[in-house]
């Protein structure tokens, strides 16, 4: 774990992440059963701990290692959060501290669970759903730690204000929810990659608030200096597991990936990231695309997201295809397409390596985005 060590478990599951590389566990996960998990950082009266325990991440990783179902799943969270308590800093720098909420679905059922100290609420899903950077169970919960034979309540008892209140955590939430209700009956992998691109109207990240936003970039304002750094979206079925992967921050200007259990990732994905900069590395690499377009954000986002989209829906349609193949169709598809993929990245990068008019405008914005390639050993980018 990332703050203290606990019993491992007889058996675990194959598992793919994505994570932060300075935590054990885990935002986004999906293991061989195609039970999927994503995690939120919540605010709550009980996130007081006095000593370290799990954070949400680590408890959503051991979730996927040793569950083959959300019912499963459930049971082994709440159990482990109930013996070790939620506690310690889940930030590489500072010392943020928070609650979590889990968001997770089998080949059959799909469940909320959220968190708050050692309490915990599960509401099952009956349609669809999302969460965001609160609590959101009232008195609809299905099981409850603190159930006393009336309806408590949990968000009213447990949640505080949002911190900081910049989240935009109701707004955010009715986006996604909205965006899926509009689909609903005919959501696709295509439809979850539009809704985690989504701008508001007149979205500019140099003045942009988060509300309403779900692909969010950092800004200058000093509670914004974080962005979406990647994301998954997964497909289960009769074929079994397909996750589709950007790798990459940015999710407007990145392509999705797929990816099968049992196979390796490809070598071009290079070393983990970490907070210096690594040619080797995906992430990093896509990092000198993604700085340069956030320059001229209006014009050059569209632009790249046109071209991109043409590799993606080729790549979706081919999948339906590959998706039902053998180990080796898989991993050649695999390969092709993050082959083509870094081909496409690499010659927007080209282009405007090239254009010397590259400039941020925002004094602010600039001076953060100096700040942080500066702090990562990145130069050579726009001023």
């Amino acid at each position: 774990m990332t703050h203290l060590v606990i019993p491992q478990a007889e058996e675990t599951y194959e598992i793919f992440l994505t994570k932060a590389f300075w935590t054990y566990g885990c935002e986004i996960g999906i293991n061989e059963y195609g039970l999927a998990m994503g995690e939120e950082a919540v605010f709550t009266t009980e996130m007081a701990e006095e000593k370290n325990g799990l954070i949400g991440p680590d408890l959503m990783r051991l979730g996927l290692e040793r569950a083959r179902n959300c019912q499963e799943a459930i049971e082994i969270m709440t159990g482990l959060l109930e013996k070790y308590g939620q506690g310690g800093s889940a930030e590489l720098k500072g010392n943020s501290h928070f609650d979590s909420s889990f968001l997770m679905s089998d080949t059959s059922d799909a469940y909320i669970l959220e968190t708050a100290g050692r309490k915990w609420a599960v509401r099952k899903i009956e349609d669809f759903d999302s969460i965001s950077n609160m609590l959101g169970i009232s008195t609809n919960w299905t099981t409850c730690s603190i159930d006393t034979g009336t309806k408590t309540n949990w968000a009213k008892t447990f949640a505080l204000p949002e911190v900081p209140p910049t989240l935009g955590s109701p707004d955010r939430q009715c986006v996604t929810y909205d965006k899926l209700k509009e689909s609903a009956g005919q959501i696709t992998a295509s439809t979850m990659f539009n809704i985690m691109r989504h701008h508001n109207d007149g979205y500019h990240p140099a003045t942009a608030e988060t509300h309403q936003n779900i692909c969010i970039h950092a800004g200058p304002q000093e509670t914004r200096w974080w962005q979406a750094d990647g994301v998954m979206v997964t497909e289960v079925g009769d074929h079994g597991v397909m996750i589709w992967v950007t790798g990459t921050s940015g999710n407007c200007v990145s392509i999705f990936k797929p990816v099968f259990m049992g196979i390796d990732l490809p070598d071009m994905i290079g070393p983990t990231p970490t907070e210096h900069f690594d040619p080797h590395s995906l992430w990093w690499k896509h990092e000198l695309l993604h700085r340069r377009a956030m320059a001229d954000f209006d014009h050059l986002v569209p632009e790249i997201r046109k071209d991109f989209n043409v590799l993606e829906n080729q790549f979706l349609l081919e999948s339906e295809s590959v998706k039902k193949g053998t180990l080796e169709e898989k991993r050649d598809f695999m390969e092709y397409c993050f082959h083509k993929s870094m081909q496409a990245t690499e010659a927007w990068i080209g282009r405007l390596r090239a254009r010397t008019d590259l400039t941020f405008g925002d004094p602010a914005y600039r001076a953060m985005w100096q700040k942080l390639s500066a702090e990562a050993g990145l130069t050579g980018l726009p001023a």
